[in-house]
Formats: structure tokens, C-alpha cells, sequence
């Protein structure tokens, strides 16, 4: 890897990795609630992961390209309709509405993802975030498409289902039945290899 972008990366992985864990304590702060302040820091953090796309297409990381792009688009999709969504119309699963299950998930895997990449750029890997990367997936990855969905069905609780823009959100939804197990078992065939195969 070439100096400058290497540099690049450091940098772009440490200020992620700041910006998700302002964000985790704002929201924690502010009683798991959105304020103008931490929805700026969610639409900035997760619209730099945009790049993400660019950086496997130049070949900078090794995550796959179409991966990537599946990851970053639903994000980013789940991302819009929350700025859209008056809170009003948020629906709730045990006490939690849809954002509060996708902050407490994209904010902790986003912190130790960026973390884990930060230290092996700078060639101190850890081994705690090597296992925290590996295992809080299982838990988080699961409860973080939950929250997606929570949030999908409340933009359609509040514009109804039979527009077409409502019809092609639900399309979207849907298309999580596909790609949801392929990611997943895509990271636990990487857990095997990173993780497992350590022991």
C-alpha cells in the first residue's frame, strides 16, 4: 500500500471511529433519543462510509466491492428515512423504537470496526477488538437489520402502503431476505478465518 493512502486510511478510520463513539454517547446522554446534534454526527458518519465503496474498488482494502455496496446502500437508505420520519410515527418493540435499536447497533459495531482497522494500520493490532470485531457481529448484526426494518415500517405506518414510493420501500425491504444471510455467513466465514482459526 502506497504511503499517501495509507495515511489516508489512518486518518479516515480514526475520525469514524471518534465520530461513531461522539455519537453513542450523545445518544446515551440524551436517553436514546435523536437531538439535531447527533443526527448530524449519524448522517456525516454514515454517509463517509459511501467512500468505502471507492476504497474497494481501488483495491485500497480487500472488502468486496458488491459486499461493500450492499452494506453502504441499505445504511444509507435506512439513514434517509430517518431524517425524514417524524418521531411521532416511530414504531416501538420493547420499549425501543427503530433508531434506538440501529444507533446502539451501527454505533458500537461502527466504533470497534473502525478501531480494528485503525490499529492494524498503524501496526498495532489488538486483540480485543480483533475478538470484539469477530463475535459482537452475532448479536449486533441481527439486532441492527431489526431496527432497519422498525424504521422501513414506520415510514410506511405514517405514508400509508399503496404509493409507489411506498411500494418500492417495501421492494427494498424485501430484498433483506436475500442479502441479509449472504452478508451474515460472509461474516461468519471471516470469523472463521480471522477469529477461530487463531485458537
Amino acid at each position: 500500500m502506497k504511503v499517501p493512502v495509507k495515511k489516508y486510511l489512518k486518518i479516515y478510520n480514526l475520525l469514524l471511529a471518534i465520530g461513531w463513539g461522539l455519537f453513542l454517547v450523545l445518544m446515551i446522554f440524551n436517553g436514546m433519543q435523536l437531538s439535531t446534534t447527533s443526527l448530524l454526527l449519524l448522517n456525516i458518519c454514515q454517509l463517509a462510509a459511501i467512500l468505502e465503496i471507492f476504497h474497494a474498488l481501488r483495491g485500497w482494502v480487500k472488502s468486496p466491492v458488491m459486499t461493500t455496496f450492499a452494506q453502504v446502500f441499505s445504511r444509507v437508505f435506512v439513514l434517509v428515512l430517518i431524517n425524514v420520519v417524524p418521531a411521532s410515527y416511530y414504531i416501538t418493540f420493547l420499549g425501543c423504537n427503530g433508531v434506538q435499536y440501529v444507533a446502539i447497533a451501527w454505533g458500537i459495531t461502527e466504533i470497534v470496526r473502525y478501531g480494528f482497522y485503525y490499529t492494524n494500520l498503524i501496526e498495532k493490532p489488538s486483540a480485543i477488538l480483533l475478538i470484539l470485531r469477530y463475535t459482537l457481529f452475532l448479536m449486533l448484526y441481527p439486532a441492527g437489520v431489526f431496527g432497519e426494518a422498525l424504521v422501513i415500517f414506520s415510514y410506511l405506518s405514517w405514508q400509508g402502503y399503496t404509493s409507489l414510493l411506498s411500494l418500492i420501500i417495501l421492494g427494498i425491504f424485501l430484498s433483506y431476505f436475500y442479502f441479509f444471510p449472504k452478508m451474515f455467513n460472509h461474516m461468519l466465514v471471516q470469523r472463521e478465518k480471522k477469529l477461530l482459526a487463531k485458537n
